[in-house]
């Protein structure tokens, strides 16, 4: 028998029950077929020594401490802490496989395949049984039975119901159990947190790529890319499976369209539930007529997000009303787009209510943001080199390093000496820009010049001694006197010195050389030096690089070579918050009617009920809508004659996507209720022809909205046509 320490206890109460046989194999512990008892949907409906399985329960499995680190209650943090095993999740499991390797698995729903990571073969990647869902057609629990136990009930009975991701409830219409609110089983998707196949586990299989790469990715309802960020993969922009509302969609993506879904249409007679059919409610159970006092209002759901009522005669309810949507934001299933974080998107959903949920997580993200500069040392702690990212969220090449001090690179802070004089030393350092600096003075300098001679007279006519300069720039000792002297009287002589200079020197009467005179016509630096500076401009996308120039044989300076390394102006890109051309700003072209980018500051048309066009651009990457207001008269409101308001977006540019939408006022424009909208996407026009209600007034001030969606460019219009209430 396999004993069940602390450590194994908590593997399984935390884990999900279908990985307990992966970490039996790990642990070295086997199970028999578990014996179904009772029905369970939680494991403290089971007795001890039970776990609830597929709604039923069935004896628990016990998972051996592999040591180490694990054992006696402590969980584990490194592989250090597991001796001859490793630490999966807080705990010690045995190394029995290597990281990658793959084998064939079933379970009861189908096969797949199991991979290595970690040391440990990871839980299965065929489907797993899950409790039994009521009302949606499928075998959960791979059972070969649909629905099997969800009849049998009272309309109106509500009861507890469970899935792999939590618990909810569910209710009872037409005898038989639908609508299970607790969350659903949906394939894991990198980068969002969140543990979308509620196996207990965050962003499985997404780590170890190499960044900016890309893959494949898929979702329920298609496939798409994903992109390596921080090396694990992120952003997958496959279309992303959501909760089923009454919209004749099947936005869950499972073959189904509108299954489980009921509300609640009670009313003053009675409560009642209807179902969703084709993307419509019906067969509300709630009784329709009951008896009443006075002028009682009543009230019920009517069509998808509608509202009606009814008045008291006195004993009984009279008749319907007609439905009225008035908060209606927009159609259950529909979604918005927006751009978000760096080149990403995220969306948010319309619900059963007509009224948009929140904006989901931002995905398909890029590895930078637009005008982003990343540093890093060149090789060798050379100075730095950078790189900028790009419009589309990508990073550019690496600038800089490349050539610096013309093939003389070196380490900031380096040191560089070389002999100079008679005998001396100067020293240059290496600068920040890993080039060298100038040379410093001649030190340590000796008296002489190796093999220099130097004389003096003797008695007598032209009798003279002479010493000769050492290696080590010294005078040697003098010699003996000698007739004749070192030289004729009035005799010259010159030799080069320093930077191609020349000195002289003179015999003098007593037939002796005179000391050399002072170095003249020297150049400005000496032959092979290499002389660097900073050049371009650090403006807006631009910045510097290094430009260096070498001294000839004719100790001067050639000309300064290429700038190396730098970045210089490029054309600019209109509106998109660079300065690419380094003049000090981003290139915006206004169009007129700026600023009108609120719906307060919406640009009034002069005309009242206008029949206009008129031509304008998004002129930046942060103008994200225009807002154009006008003054509506209500002239005609009888049924056959009402007024309509039409407007169209026309000339959208290429590789962008507005939208337009109409508000009934600038309050209602800032809470985001629109009349109308249209949404057409990608380049494609968008057209609105919005009718007035009969017997109201709808005079008034309509705003418009042109929203940017995707793209943006300012050098081309726009065409927007408003056609007021007419």
């Amino acid at each position: 028998p396999c004993p069940e320490p602390l450590a194994a206890h908590r593997a399984r109460t935390q884990w999900p029950w279908w990985a307990l046989g992966v970490l039996l194999l790990v642990a070295g512990c086997t199970t028999a077929d578990p014996e179904a008892t009772a029905e369970c949907r939680e494991d403290r409906h089971c007795q001890v020594g039970q776990v609830c399985t597929s709604g039923r329960c069935v004896g628990s499995t016990v998972i051996v401490d592999a040591g180490g680190g694990g054992g006696g209650g402590e969980r584990c943090r490194l592989d250090d802490d597991c001796p001859g095993g490793r630490c999966v999740d807080g705990e010690c499991f045995a190394s029995t496989c290597n990281d990658g390797d793959e084998r064939p698995c079933t379970t009861a729903c189908g096969e797949g395949f199991e991979r290595c990571r970690g040391g440990v073969f990871r839980p299965c990647t065929a489907p797993n049984p899950v409790v039994e869902v009521c009302g949606d057609g499928r075998d959960n629990d791979c059972d070969n039975q649909t629905d099997e136990d969800c009849g049998g009930c009272t309309l109106g009975q509500e009861r507890p119901c469970m899935t792999e991701c939590g618990s909810g409830l569910e209710r009872c219409l037409d005898g038989a159990w639908y609508g299970c609110s607790a969350a659903r089983v949906r394939p894991e998707i990198c980068g969002t947190n969140v543990d979308e196949d509620c196996d207990g586990q965050i962003d499985e299989s997404c780590s170890g790529c190499n960044n900016d790469a890309r893959r494949p990715c898929e979702s329920a309802c298609g496939v798409g890319t994903e992109i390596c960020v921080d090396d694990a993969w992120r952003g997958c922009n496959a279309p992303a499976p959501s909760d089923e509302v009454c919209n004749g969609k099947d936005d869950d993506c499972d073959g189904q369209t509108d299954e489980e879904t009921v509300r609640d249409c009670t009313n003053a007679c009675g409560s009642g539930l209807e179902r969703c059919n084709a993307g419509a409610f019906g067969g509300c159970t709630a009784p329709e007529n009951c008896g009443c006092s006075g002028e009682a209002r009543d009230t019920q759901v009517c069509d998808r997000c509608g509202v009606r009522q009814r008045t008291c005669n006195g004993e009984n309810y009279g008749e319907w009303e007609a439905c009225v949507d008035s908060d209606r934001q927009c159609e259950p299933g529909d979604e918005q787009m927006q751009p978000c974080g760096a080149c990403g998107v995220q969306r948010r959903l319309c619900t059963d209510a007509c009224q948009f949920g929140d904006w989901q997580a931002c995905k398909a993200e890029g590895a930078c943001e637009p005008g982003q500069v990343e540093t890093e040392a060149c090789g060798g702690g050379c100075g730095t080199r950078e790189r900028r990212c790009t419009d589309q969220c990508g990073w550019g090449p690496w600038q800089g390093c490349e050539g610096m001090g013309g093939g003389e690179a070196c380490a900031p802070g380096q040191q560089d000496t070389r002999a100079c004089g008679n005998c001396g030393t100067q020293t240059r350092a290496c600068a920040g820009d890993c080039t060298f600096g100038e040379w410093g003075p001649c030190t340590d300098e000796g008296a002489c010049r190796p093999g220099d001679e130097q004389g003096e007279a003797c008695a007598g006519a032209c009798s003279a001694r002479v010493r000769t300069c050492t290696a080590q720039c010294a005078w040697g000792d003098f010699g003996a006197c000698s007739g004749g002297g070192q030289c004729s009287p009035g005799a010259s002589e010159n030799r080069a010195c320093g930077q191609c200079g020349s000195q002289t020197r003179r015999c003098d009467d007593g037939c002796v050389w005179s000391t050399w005179g002072t170095c003249t016509g020297e150049g400005s630096c000496d032959p092979g030096d290499v002389e660097s500076r900073a050049c371009g401009s650090n403006v807006g996308a631009c910045h510097r690089g290094t430009e260096s120039r070498t001294c000839n044989g004719q100790c001067g300076f050639n000309a300064y070579g290429a700038c190396l390394g730098a970045q210089g102006p490029v054309a600019e890109v209109c509106g998109d918050g660079i300065d690419q051309d380094c003049n000090g700003s981003d290139l915006r072209r206004p169009d007129g009617f700026e600023p009108n980018d609120s719906c307060d500051a919406c640009r009034m048309l002069e005309e009242t009920d206008p029949n206009i066009f008129l031509n304008a651009t998004h002129d930046s990457v942060n103008d994200r809508s225009d807002f154009y207001c006008f003054e509506a008269v209500d002239n005609i409101s009888a049924p056959g004659f009402g007024e309509h308001i039409r407007v169209n977006l026309l000339n959208i540019p290429n590789g962008t996507d507005y939208d337009i939408y109409l508000y009934r006022s600038k309050a209602t424009c800032r809470s985001g209720t629109a009349l109308d909208r249209g949404v057409n996407s990608g380049s494609a026009d968008d057209h609105i022809d919005w009718t007035e209600s009969i017997n109201v007034e709808d005079g008034g001030v309509y705003v418009v909205e042109v929203r940017r969606v995707v793209g943006q460019n300012c050098n081309r219009q726009y065409r927007l046509e408003i056609n007021g209430l007419n």
